[in-house]
């Protein structure tokens, strides 16, 4: 039986290597071939912040449809759903934007009219409305914009305002000498109405009508009753007076508590009186909502790619960080079947030597800082573990990119001395799915090849589409 050889068993990865990526591709990104099924139904919100498309739209906590686009109409975001052919949306619905859990992604949520909405709705449109649900294209009126962190943050300020304005209440009462006062009479107060008990209980033992009688007798009553129970009534009189004591002390601990609060002693006394806590908590406030506006305005695009290079092969990782749209950080990591070079002479004969050169596959990594001006972006830094330079021309509304770059200046390798230039086309078959072809090397004739290649690329927008379509187990 015939053996392959090194070069077709490469090629043969390669082309494994490229059907799987494709099946990936059209896994993930589910592609579907024809016209999309389902049809669209529209809804204006004032913000959709963190809403992208292919979000799901749900009602009822169970999937209907996705989110076809998102734009901009009349200063207002447009929202266009795709729903399921055999899913009906009753009108007087309500499209809202709710996150899955705490942190998770945004969806829109068809919220359907109550049973007395529905009763008032069949009276006033049966006359004008041929069905009562949505028809394809038409847009829902009744939507509910999510809530964001400013306002949060100035409800938390508002309610920091009141909790100060209690205590300041609090403070006024029990911290000053009239409301002491106030106490001492409330117990005097009560002392002189059980005085006035006692002697109501005496007059009532004495010779008169029936009725006193009556409560003569329903008075023994009670005598034996207490005589009986003595002990334990003792025992809760006990409790009373030491109850009484500690009513007492706990009053004088409020008092003096209210005299430190007000002399601004104590945490309690600085959060009362002095006003830079209230701004400090509110300077904190603002700070955690700018740095969390500086990271939702990051964008993050990770990357995947083979290039087959006849008859080697170079596979390449690859992480763009962008703060702002024409600046980006790019970092990547390939293993470079060249990548350790070593160069052996052995003498044979007086005045001869053979001279032998290896390579290991090595990996290298690039780390460089890119500056975009209109459709041309120029990058510096590290390429493949030396120092490089790069530029970069986009055409078709970034659909294409023309690169070239080059490194290792100072190159010592035999054949190979002269600095190492690569040239680049590649583009976008679709939002994930790229193809790349070139030169490599061309200003070292011997180590000069062509090349071609296939990779995957993912934005913000089809991470959270990636993350949210995992499963979690339950």
């Amino acid at each position: 039986m015939a053996k392959l050889s090194a070069e077709a068993k490469v090629g043969l990865l390669v082309i494994v290597g490229s059907i799987t990526l494709l099946i990936m591709t059209f896994m993930v990104g589910k592609y579907e071939f024809g016209e999309a099924k389902g049809y669209t139904l529209s809804a204006l919100f004032d913000s959709v912040a963190g809403l992208d498309e292919k979000s799901s739209v749900r009602m009822a906590g169970v999937k209907i449809g996705v989110v076809e686009r998102v734009e901009l109409s009349d200063s207002r975001a447009r929202v266009i759903m795709r729903l399921d052919p055999d899913t009906k949306i009753k009108r007087g619905s309500e499209a809202t934007i709710k996150t899955m859990g705490l942190l998770g992604e945004k969806f829109v949520e068809l919220v359907p009219p109550d049973r007395r909405s529905d009763l008032s709705e069949g009276s006033a449109l049966g006359a004008v409305e041929k069905s009562g649900y949505f028809q394809p294209d038409e847009t829902i009126p009744a939507t509910v914009s999510p809530s964001d962190i400013d306002k949060l943050v100035n409800q938390l300020s508002g309610i920091a305002g009141d909790i100060k304005q209690v205590t300041g209440s609090l403070r006024q009462v029990l911290g000053t000498e009239a409301g002491a006062r106030s106490m001492d009479d409330i117990l005097h107060d009560l002392r002189d109405t059980m005085a006035n008990i006692k002697e109501f209980s005496i007059t009532l033992q004495g010779d008169g009508s029936e009725l006193v009688m009556r409560l003569n007798e329903l008075a023994g009553s009670l005598n034996a009753v207490v005589g009986e129970n003595r002990d334990n009534l003792k025992v809760s009189m006990e409790n009373i007076r030491e109850a009484s004591r500690n009513a007492e002390l706990a009053l004088a601990s409020i008092e003096s508590v209210a005299r430190k609060v007000d002399r601004g002693e104590g945490t309690l006394g600085k959060l009362v009186s002095d006003d830079s806590m209230y701004t400090s908590i509110d300077s904190a406030a603002k700070g955690i909502s700018d740095y969390t506006s500086r990271i939702e305005r990051m964008q993050t695009v990770v990357g995947f790619r083979t290039e087959y290079m006849f008859p080697k092969s170079k596979s390449y990782f690859s992480l763009e960080l962008k703060p702002v749209k024409d600046k980006y950080y790019i970092f990547e990591m390939t293993n470079d079947p060249y990548g350790k070079y070593q160069r052996t002479t052995i003498t044979t004969t007086p005045g001869s030597s053979v001279t032998t050169e290896t390579y290991e596959d090595r990996f290298k990594f690039s780390l460089m800082f890119a500056k975009r001006w209109g459709d041309a972006a120029l990058r510096v830094g590290l390429i493949e573990s030396t120092g490089g330079i790069g530029g970069d021309y986009f055409l078709f509304s970034d659909k294409m990119k023309v690169s070239v770059d080059a490194w290792n200046f100072n190159s010592r390798e035999l054949d190979n001395t002269n600095a190492h230039v690569k040239a680049t086309a590649s583009y976008m078959l679709g939002n994930t799915l790229f193809v790349n072809g070139g030169m490599d090397n061309f200003l070292n004739s011997k180590r000069s090849a062509g090349f071609v290649g296939i990779g995957l690329r993912f934005n913000d927008e089809d991470l959270k589409y990636l993350i949210g379509s995992v499963p979690i187990p339950k």
